[in-house]
């Protein structure tokens, strides 16, 4: 049986990559993609017919399969005011609170990863274009893993982590402690903060990789 590729609704191919990938992955069905309004009832249908009568073979067509670009961090004219965070040596740590990445141009950012052993709680901004501005793209609390990979969809030049805390860290006291005057001061309690160790940053986008694709059997 032949489908009319005319005959799918009028979608953005970026958005029937959102529908392939979720289908792809068994992330959504689709009832839960209409109920989140990113296909109309429309589209359900038209899916539905493509992949009975071919196997989703033609719906695979509309698509190109994509992989994860060069490391941005690390590409040239990158700067970063902390080189140990992006040198592509995991046995070399940088133990800044506060990591700037700069881009020669605009990029689109799909994925971070971020090595370290002891970072807890931070949050990652990106510059929205003027100078001093950020908005936060991601914040964590309570991180416990070795490899952090965050997934999210930015165009920015410049990205900024900014670390809170890490799992050293710790309430020592009471006791006495000297004051900027060399005078004795009582504490009760007070954190001790242990040091970031931030083994590598990675910055990625995506690119298109043509693919011969393999048709599937009809169901019927």
């Amino acid at each position: 049986m032949t489908i009319d590729i005319d005959f799918l609704p009028a979608m953005t191919l970026s958005r029937w990559r959102v529908v392939y990938y979720l289908l792809q992955t068994d992330t959504f069905s689709l009832l839960t993609m209409i109920r989140w309004r990113i296909i109309d009832l429309k589209s359900m249908v038209c899916i539905l017919i493509v992949c009975l009568c071919t196997g989703c073979s033609a719906l695979s067509t509309l698509f190109v399969p994509q992989q994860l670009s060069e490391n941005y961090a690390r590409a040239s004219g990158a700067i970063c005011n902390s080189p140990k965070a992006v040198d592509g040596d995991l046995d070399t740590a940088s133990n800044n609170t506060r990591i700037l990445i700069t881009l020669p141009e605009m990029k689109s950012i799909r994925k971070i990863i971020i090595y370290s052993p002891n970072i807890s709680n931070f949050i990652i901004y990106e510059s929205i274009g003027q100078e001093g501005e950020w908005r936060p793209i991601k914040s964590v609390k309570g991180n416990k893993s070795t490899k952090i990979v965050i997934n999210t969809q930015v165009t920015t030049d410049k990205i900024r982590i900014f670390v809170t805390d890490t799992t050293g860290s710790r309430f020592v006291g009471p006791g006495v402690m000297k004051d900027l005057r060399g005078r004795d001061v009582q504490v009760y309690s007070r954190q001790v903060d242990a040091r970031p160790v931030i083994q590598e940053i990675e910055l990625y986008g995506l690119v298109d990789t043509p693919e011969e694709i393999k048709p599937e059997a009809p169901l019927f």
